[in-house]
This record gives C-alpha cells, sequence and structure tokens, in this order.
C-alpha cells in the first residue's frame, strides 16, 4: 500500500497543479468599405477653399467641383498601376514644390492615395 502512496502523490501532483489557460475568441476587425471618393476625396478638394478656389467652372483646369471632380481627375491623374506616382497625389502632395498656392496635408494625402491605391472607384 505504501508503494502505491509513493507512486500516487507525485501523479497527484502533477493533476493538481496543472493550470489551464483558457483562450477566447479575439473578434474579428470590422471590415471597412474603403475610401469612399463622395464623402472622403471630393471635401478635401472643396472644403475650405483649396482646390476649388482655382480648379472651378470658368476657372483653371482641372474640375475640382463636387459635380465634375472625377470625370477631371480619372484617368488624367490618376495612374493604379503606380499610385504614388499620380499627378493628383505628386502635384499638390505635402512635398510638392511644383504647386506653390495650395497643398494637401500629409493626411489628405495620404487618404488620396489609399483612394487610387484601392482602385479609384467613383464611390
Amino acid at each position: 500500500m505504501k508503494r502505491r502512496l509513493i507512486f500516487l502523490i507525485p501523479i497527484l501532483l502533477v493533476v493538481v497543479s496543472c493550470k489551464y489557460d483558457f483562450i477566447l475568441p479575439v473578434p474579428e476587425a470590422p471590415v471597412t468599405a474603403g475610401v469612399s471618393f463622395a464623402t472622403k476625396v471630393v471635401p478635401i478638394f472643396t472644403t475650405g477653399n483649396k482646390c476649388t478656389s482655382c480648379h472651378k467652372a470658368g476657372g483653371q483646369s482641372p474640375d475640382y467641383t463636387a459635380e465634375k471632380a472625377y470625370s477631371s481627375i480619372v484617368p488624367n491623374l490618376v495612374n493604379t498601376s503606380s499610385p504614388n506616382q499620380s499627378l493628383i497625389y505628386t502635384l499638390a502632395g505635402p512635398s510638392t514644390s511644383t504647386h506653390n498656392w495650395k497643398k494637401l496635408s500629409a493626411s489628405e494625402a495620404a487618404i488620396i492615395l489609399q483612394w487610387i491605391t484601392e482602385g479609384s472607384k467613383n464611390n
């Protein structure tokens, strides 16, 4: 009987000392719809006397008003195979030296670059 106890005690210690960590499933991040041209990109051009102060109907070409922006930008100023070389991104971006009047902020340029990378959809 003593021999059985000697063998059972280590086994009981192992079983009693086991700790179980239960891993709960982590909820997945919601899928984002991407950058909307109408709600994210157009306001960059039209809000705060930015691009449309010059680029409007009867002004300098291209026309960036809400009604004409997409047809003025795509495909002329967008390069979907190399988004970071798209003219809409490089000419008015924060690091440009060619467009001195108004420049995009870094966050605005990032939105436009993401929109181009996602296929420059008219959404």
